[in-house]
Order: structure tokens, then C-alpha cells, then sequence
């Protein structure tokens, strides 16, 4: 079954003007996108071809507060404020009732919901969401969840190039390398994912800035680095600090996002 690495959810309590200046600063293009009204929460977008960054933040807490059908928004208002940045991320597929059939054979359990956000010009956009609902605890990396965007990729993108969201990056035509993943241990919880979805296995290799020895899962739009710690250095103090966690979103110039 195709996938596809849809966006990375960075959460925050920040002004997401900010966040939209602070990529412009670094040659990036990125805009508003609008209001989940039944989720409470408003987002902007960085976007690199069909793949992009989500900055996800509350717009109305009391509404927040009450949707817990929705595990990413019950996430959010658990990670912030202590726990700002990369939280999770959406693996894009235009089957999505074939990968809920899929992953409940091999025993998860999952749930699935529609979606829909008001853009900034008044229209409504739809789609579907899929969330792997049985996980160990809350220290331990989150599955992925799945979206369907209901549409063809190329018509989307059109749509979307038309209407300002996806633009020119001033840094250059620019795409996402790799997420890196920060997990305790890096064989086993890619080997786990690989078969949930199955993805082709890369080239480990060590990450000396880290500390960290790294498995690769190949996913179109961006491969997943899975990094665990050979010792005391950055990646055990992150595990020790944020539990399992996105880490940091790396782009095809060595730009990154953490």
C-alpha cells in the first residue's frame, strides 16, 4: 500500500505570526492556514512540495478541552507548554478504510475521523483521519497517524499552489530530507514500524552530534530516522527530559527544524 510522509505537527503556545516571520527569516515561505472550529486549535503552514509543517497551537481551550475524540488534540494540551516543538507527524494515503482494515489484522486498534478546518479565505477543507489508539504509555513514541486528504495529490496541489499556501522558498526549491526520531531503542521500534507499514529499510549510521546510533525507514517525502543513545550525550538527556519524540525535521540545504 503507497505512502507518503503528509506533515509534521509542531505544537505551540506561540503567536503563529511569529513562527511564520521566523521562517521568512530563514528564506523560508510560510502562511496562516485558519481554525479546526471543532477542535478548538488554529495552525500555519510551511509546506515543501505535498509535505509540510504544521505550528498547531489553541485557539480556544474550552473547545480544546472537550475534544477528546481527537487523541493529536488531547496530545497538544498534554505537551504544552513543557514540551514545545516537533510532537507528531501524519503518513498521507488515499485509501484510508483499506489501512484501518490492515492494521486492525495485525491487532491495533484504531479510530477514525472526519476532519475539516475554515481557511482564510472562508472555504472549507475536508479530509479523513486515521489514529492507532493502543500504545504503551505516554514516555514511549506515539504511532503515526494517517490522513486522507479525499482528492488527488496533483489536483490538490494545484488547489493549494493557487490559493498562496504552498509558495517559492527565497532559500531555493527545497524538500525534506529526514525526521529524526529520538526512541530508546532505534532497531526495535523500526523494526516494528516496518512492519506495521511496510517500508524499506535504509542505511543506518551513527550521529556523533547526538550520541545516537540510527535506523532509516525510507518513506516518500521524507525518511524517518529512528535514533536511540550509545551513551550519555544529547539523545539520553532529550529520552530523559521528553520521553520518545520527533526531534528535529532536516531539509534538503542542511536547514532544521526542532
Amino acid at each position: 500500500m503507497a505512502f507518503a510522509f503528509d506533515h509534521l505537527v509542531y505544537f505551540t503556545d506561540k503567536e503563529l505570526n511569529d513562527h511564520i516571520d521566523a521562517l521568512k527569516n530563514q528564506g523560508l515561505y510560510a502562511s496562516l492556514g485558519g481554525s479546526h472550529k471543532n477542535w478548538g486549535t488554529f495552525n500555519a503552514l510551511c509546506y515543501f512540495g505535498l509535505s509540510y509543517v504544521e505550528f498547531l497551537a489553541v485557539e480556544n481551550e474550552q473547545i480544546a478541552q472537550q475534544a477528546k475524540e481527537n487523541p493529536l488534540i488531547g496530545q497538544l494540551l498534554r505537551d504544552l507548554p513543557d514540551k514545545q516543538g516537533p510532537g507528531q507527524f501524519a503518513i498521507r494515503t488515499n485509501r484510508i478504510e483499506e489501512v484501518k482494515l490492515q492494521l486492525e489484522k495485525n491487532g491495533l486498534e484504531t479510530r477514525l475521523l472526519p476532519g475539516s478546518r475554515k481557511r482564510q479565505d472562508g472555504s472549507i477543507l475536508s479530509w479523513k483521519l486515521l489514529f492507532i489508539t493502543n500504545h504503551d504509555s505516554e514516555d514511549k513514541l506515539l504511532p503515526p497517524f494517517f490522513i486522507d486528504w479525499l482528492q488527488p495529490d496533483k489536483d490538490r496541489e494545484t488547489d493549494l499552489r493557487q490559493k498562496g499556501i504552498i509558495g517559492s522558498h527565497p532559500a531555493g526549491n527545497l524538500k525534506m530530507n529526514h525526521l529524526s526520531i529520538i526512541v530508546e531503542d532505534a532497531k526495535k521500534t523500526s523494526s516494528l514500524w516496518q512492519d506495521w507499514l511496510g517500508l524499506s529499510a535504509g542505511t543506518g549510521y551513527t550521529n556523533e552530534g547526538l550520541q545516537a546510533d540510527c535506523a532509516v525507514l525510507e518513506l516518500e517525502g521524507c525518511e524517518l530516522h529512528f535514533c536511540s543513545p550509545f551513551g550519555e550525550g544529547p539523545a539520553r538527556d532529550l529520552l530523559n527530559t521528553k520521553g520518545e519524540h520527533p526531534y528535529e525535521l532536516v531539509l534538503s540545504n542542511g536547514l532544521n527544524l526542532k
